[in-house]
């Protein structure tokens, strides 16, 4: 449904003038003013999609890029819409300490939107040796988790989200897009261990489990501006999932876990229409 008209559904319900939508922003787009923002349901009015709004004051669009959670306000102006405000909303990297919130920090090696990925050495859960910069012409969605992750709402969601995107682009796996779930428990989750959760996973050729050295790791996780700690048995971090383009460049990052795979999906989507080099 994406690029449908909001005002369609508008017609058929009762809302005010004004009135707020959340979503994942997965298109910016400055010369034509607009922002393609991938919303949730809006129940009684219009389902989830991703919505193209034009926005009059193109100086709310600076600063915006695609993987940002936002939320915005649109009025009804005249026979079409009219953004008044957008607020970006952070994700929560912050830790309980002492009594109090202390907020971490990205990062040195951090990536930048825009720049290029570089790759170290790593093995799939098939034993084959990758690296994060051999993908050249083709969409690249890299998380990090691992597999003795206590909390179903972070590590094992994370990998749910990664199922729903390989089937909702099981023609384009392998061949146009590759999924890379990547380990911070490389001491614990061998090659052997990530092909039994992969098999949990039904993974297929496109969606790749990888481990590798802990330096490996803490390079490749700290490029996408990842935290983590070992803590008490369980590996406590933040989350963060990337997105390289064809051309090997970072295009975008999604932080925190208040997304839904259909609106990473729809990022993806726009990532997948574009050719060559940016």
């Amino acid at each position: 449904m994406m690029g449908m008209s909001i005002w369609s559904f508008l017609a058929y319900s009762s809302l005010l003038a004004s009135f707020w939508i959340e979503g994942l922003v997965v298109e910016v787009s400055p010369e034509r003013g607009t922002v393609t923002v991938s919303h949730r349901e809006i129940e009684g009015v219009m389902p989830a999609m991703a919505m193209p709004l034009k926005v009059r004051d193109r100086a709310m669009l600076r600063g915006l890029r695609p993987g940002m959670l936002v939320e915005v306000e649109l009025v009804k102006q005249g026979g079409g819409q009219d953004v008044r405000r957008i607020r970006v909303r952070e994700a929560d990297n912050s830790i309980e300490a002492d009594g109090r919130k202390v907020l971490l920090e990205r990062p040195k090696e951090a990536v930048a939107v825009g720049q290029p990925v570089a790759g170290v050495p790593l093995k799939d859960h098939r034993g084959a040796d990758v690296r994060l910069d051999q993908f050249a012409g083709k969409v690249v969605a890299v998380q990090f988790l691992y597999t003795r992750c206590p909390m179903p709402e972070v590590c094992p969601r994370l990998a749910a989200t990664f199922a729903a995107l390989q089937r909702r682009f099981a023609a384009r796996m392998g061949a146009d897009l590759v999924l890379l779930s990547v380990t911070l428990d490389p001491r614990y989750d061998s090659v052997e261990e990530l092909s039994r959760y992969a098999r949990i996973w039904r993974a297929g050729q496109g969606w790749r489990f990888l481990t590798g050295s802990e330096e490996s790791i803490r390079f490749t996780a700290a490029s996408f501006g990842m935290v983590y700690w070992p803590e008490e048995g369980v590996i406590t971090h933040t989350s963060t999932i990337g997105l390289i383009g064809r051309d090997g460049r970072l295009s975008a990052v999604v932080e925190g876990l208040s997304f839904t795979a259909r609106q990473l999906g729809d990022l993806i989507e726009i990532e997948l229409r574009k050719q060559g080099n940016r």
